[in-house]
């Protein structure tokens, strides 16, 4: 074999090689591809709205709230509302729970939520084809469905309260109002178990009211009520009333003489079973960002002046959290302008006495 010849052709195809890589043409460099943004999803909250009623679901820790009027029912009845939604109160997220089927679109529905069974209980409200609904409703967070209950119940009324008595195991209904009638003073137990509504006619019962404030004490097992407006559009005298279920009876807590909230309508109070006190706030048309405690045992009760509030407010709901021991407040009428409503989430501390505005935004 030639090795020098062999040795020659390799030193020549070397040269073309590098040639060759010396005059090609520059590739350029790709571009990298930006990565597909991942979508945020949007925080949704229930629209602004007033005549709304709210129960606390212990066992799934949700707040329950459903209907409302969202503006001007006298311009457009699509005002009246007929949403469900759920309120994570540890995760501050609301949820629209779209269930398949349910009560018709209402304002002015009362909730109760019914422990031994798990269920929220709707009763009543409004809307354009009858302003005083009498049907009942269960609501199971777990399966998100309603079921529509007693067909007997209650008579017609606007305003009525409810509140659920946990001893007694009965959902509780007094007052509201009979358009173009009266003021009513009936008190009304209703058992889910039985599915059926008793008139307990009491030898005594407060005076007739509607829209009052209403809950539950459960350390003193009564019902307590106060506040509302007379048959003359006046506040109705300071006193609470307590109802005992177990003997059928109401009893009047005549103020004793100390710092009191004054007369009004559309207020909103619950049990704060922490510290075992009621806790008011708002209401017409006086006090409307007035924040109080009330002490059953003492039968007295505290201005709490905190720094905040939600602003002068009335037709908004209230529920307590018993795992967050907070109060939760949502919506309301805007000062004295019907119609003007809030769509903001509040909590209150009574330890710190605090509100906080929680309102989730996208």
């Amino acid at each position: 074999m030639n090795h020098k010849r062999l040795a020659s052709q390799m030193v020549s195809l070397t040269v073309v090689v590098l040639l060759s890589a010396a005059c090609a043409t520059p590739q350029p460099t790709p571009t990298p591809v930006p990565p597909t943004p991942t979508p945020v999803p949007s925080t949704p909250s229930p629209s602004s709205r007033g005549y709304i009623s709210m129960a606390y679901d212990t066992e799934s820790e949700r707040v329950i709230m459903f209907g409302g009027q969202t503006g001007n029912i006298m311009n457009d009845p699509a005002y009246y509302n007929g949403e469900t939604w759920a309120y994570d109160v540890a995760a501050n997220k609301w949820t629209p729970m779209n269930p398949p089927s349910g009560p018709t679109r209402r304002g002015a529905p009362e909730l109760a939520y019914d422990a031994e069974s798990d269920r929220v209980i709707l009763y009543g409200g409004g809307n354009e084809v009858t302003s005083q609904l009498t049907d009942t409703w269960a609501y199971d967070c777990n399966t998100n469905t309603w079921k529509e209950m007693a067909a007997k119940g209650p008579a017609k009324r606007m305003g009525a309260r409810i509140a659920y008595d946990a001893e007694s195991d009965r959902i509780i209904l007094f007052g509201g109002y009979v358009l173009y009638g009266s003021f009513c003073n009936d008190t009304w137990a209703y058992d889910y178990n039985s599915d059926a509504w008793t008139e307990m006619k009491p030898s005594t019962s407060p005076p007739g009211r509607n829209y009052q404030a209403m809950a539950y004490d459960a350390k003193s097992d009564r019902v307590v009520v106060w506040g509302a407006l007379d048959p003359a559009g006046m506040p109705i005298d300071d006193s609470a009333w307590s109802y005992d279920f177990n003997t059928n009876t109401w009893q009047e807590m005549k103020p004793d003489g100390g710092p009191r909230p004054r007369g009004r309508d559309y207020p909103a109070m619950v049990y704060d079973a922490e510290s075992e006190r009621m806790i008011l706030f708002g209401g017409v048309p006086q006090g409307g960002d007035e924040t109080w405690a009330y002490d059953y045992n003492t039968n007295t009760w505290t201005k709490l002046e905190p720094s905040t509030v939600p602003g002068k407010l009335s037709r908004h709901a209230m529920v307590y959290s018993t795992a967050a021991d907070r109060v939760i407040l949502f919506g309301g009428q805007v000062g004295s302008t019907e119609f003007k409503y809030t769509g903001e989430t509040w909590t209150y501390d009574l330890n710190t006495n605090t509100w906080t505005n929680v309102t989730p935004h996208p």
